[in-house]
């Protein structure tokens, strides 16, 4: 039922449409402070990366009046910051890939098999999550551990390390993926001469899109953003990721805070590509409905 303003007894009563017309307002307002609050970071950090060094020191701070340069990008890629960034692609491709593939076999075993020790084994893994967020916690037994084996700075050092910590997450959202497909729709497949493997790598993927773009950018993030674990377990300046060449910019005679921010503009930038090419992902898969290949 529509309410609309009317008046009774000289007194004005407001109808459902001007409340939720309120309400709009509202999220709006709450929206455009949010935006604000974490763009005014980034847009500073880039006003910051395009001013000359003298200009950076200037107070107060010109926001719009300043001279325009590139010294500070030519500088960080000129010391390191191109190979670092192919470091942590590196990093990050394979751990996305190492933890989709581990992830998925483990995801439909949890949800289509029935073996001992199943409910124990998940709950280690749900209790493995918080890795993702706290590797430091298991730093120095790791590095106590990968030195015993001769682990500790290679190339795939921090490969093997990124993906067991961010693997937890990635089972339990592929899992809830795979948990809304009916069986109906593997049975139906069975029946059409398709077989295990098919249906795992092919049918599976396709049906719970959603889930594996959210597990490749929650693999991703967590490969891309760590700091702690690569600056233990790398010494080689040839294998340092992005963040590490990042933090180098913190000189000991003070901080270049033009090349800081340079870089971290250029770290941002596969962030935002990924988000973007993932979300994508993720509105097509919850558009698609169960289409056989």
């Amino acid at each position: 039922m529509i309410f609309k303003n009317t008046k009774k007894n000289g007194i004005k009563v407001t109808g459902n449409g001007d409340i939720k017309q309120r309400a709009s307002l509202l999220e709006l307002a709450l929206l455009l402070v949010l935006f604000f609050t974490n763009s005014t970071p980034i847009l500073w950090g880039l006003i910051t990366s395009l001013k000359t060094r003298r200009e950076i020191l200037v107070y107060p701070p010109r926001l719009i009046n300043f001279t325009f340069s590139w010294e500070h990008y030519r500088n960080v890629f000129d010391n390191g910051l191109g190979l670092g960034m192919r470091n942590s692609l590196l990093y990050a491709g394979c751990t996305i890939v190492l933890g989709l593939i581990l992830g998925l076999l483990a995801a439909y075993g949890f949800e289509r098999y029935s073996f001992p020790l199943k409910k124990i084994l998940f709950y280690i893994v749900i209790a493995g999550i918080p890795l993702s967020i706290g590797s430091a916690a298991m730093l120095i037994p790791n590095y106590l551990y990968m030195m015993n084996l001769g682990l500790t700075n290679k190339w795939y050092t921090l490969i093997l390390l990124y993906t067991a910590y961010n693997l937890p997450m990635a089972i339990w959202i592929m899992k809830g993926g795979i948990e809304a497909i009916p069986l109906e729709i593997e049975d139906a497949a069975r029946i059409d001469g398709c077989s295990r493997a098919y249906i795992i790598t092919r049918l599976i993927p396709r049906l719970c899109l959603p889930s594996i773009a959210s597990s490749a950018l929650f693999l991703f993030i967590g490969a891309w953003n760590e700091f702690i674990t690569a600056a233990v377990m790398i010494d080689s300046p040839n294998l340092r990721s992005i963040q590490l060449v990042i933090y180098y910019f913190r000189g000991f005679f003070g901080t270049d805070w033009g090349g800081l921010m340079a870089s971290a503009m250029v770290a941002v930038l596969p962030i935002l590509l990924v988000f973007s090419v993932l979300g994508k992902l993720m509105v097509s898969g919850l558009t698609q409905g169960a289409v056989k290949g």
